[in-house]
C-alpha cells in the first residue's frame, strides 16, 4: 500500500483505525515490516491489514502505541497473555514493563459465591471477576456422584460402597463455573453428590 494517511487493521475479526506514525511509534517493532509489506504475520484483505492475533489485547496493544502508557482496567488479569502479544509484535518496552513482578501484585478481586436449594436440586455457582482464580478452583474443585446400589435401590448416604463417579464443572464463561447436584425424581433414578 502506498502511504496511506490512515491504517486500518483487522486484528482477529476486530476493526483499528491509527495513523501510520502511531505504528512507527517504536521502530523495531513488527508495524514498520507491516507498512513495508515485508511481514508474513500481517496479509493486506480488502484494503486491511489482516493479522490472526487477539483484537482484545490488541486495544490495550494500540493504546500503548498512541500515549508510551500501560494503563489497564482495576480487574484486568491476562498479564501473561498481554505479555505474549507484545512480544509478538515486537515491542520490548511494553513486554519488558508486563515481564515486571510489580505488574503481578494482587489486585482486588470480587468473588461471589451462590448457592440455591429448589426441592430436591441444588445449584452451586462460583463468579470472579479474576479468570486466573477460577482456573485454580477448577482445578481443585471435583465433583462425584454417588451410583445408586443396594437392596431394591435403596442405599444409604456416603456409603463407601457405593461407587463415585466424577462428574465434570459447567463452565458458562471463563470468569465463572457451576456444577448442580440433587435427586432426580422424574427417573426414579436416586443419586447424591459430594
Amino acid at each position: 500500500m502506498s502511504n496511506p494517511e490512515v491504517i486500518t487493521l483487522n486484528v482477529g475479526g476486530m476493526t483499528f483505525t491509527t495513523l501510520p506514525s502511531t505504528l512507527l511509534r517504536f521502530p523495531e517493532s513488527k508495524f514498520g515490516h507491516m507498512l513495508e509489506g515485508s511481514d508474513r504475520d500481517f496479509r493486506i484483505v480488502n484494503g486491511q491489514y489482516f493479522v490472526d492475533r487477539d483484537g482484545t489485547l490488541f486495544s490495550y496493544v494500540l493504546d500503548y502505541l498512541r500515549t508510551s502508557q500501560l494503563i489497564l482496567p482495576s480487574d484486568f488479569s491476562d498479564y501473561e497473555r498481554l505479555q505474549r502479544e507484545a512480544d509478538f509484535y515486537q515491542i520490548s518496552s511494553l513486554a519488558e514493563q508486563l515481564g515486571q513482578e510489580s505488574f503481578y501484585r494482587p489486585r482486588m478481586e470480587i468473588l461471589e459465591v451462590r448457592f440455591l436449594l429448589q426441592e430436591s436440586h441444588s445449584l452451586f455457582r462460583v463468579f470472579c471477576s479474576c479468570n486466573s482464580t477460577i482456573e485454580a478452583l477448577a482445578d481443585r474443585i471435583v465433583m462425584y456422584v454417588e451410583q445408586p446400589m443396594g437392596v431394591q435401590g435403596w442405599s444409604f448416604p456416603y456409603s463407601s460402597q457405593k461407587p463415585m463417579a466424577p462428574i465434570p464443572l459447567q463452565r458458562p464463561s471463563h470468569h465463572d463455573l457451576m456444577f448442580q447436584c440433587g435427586t432426580d425424581y422424574s427417573t426414579g433414578d436416586q443419586f447424591g453428590a459430594r
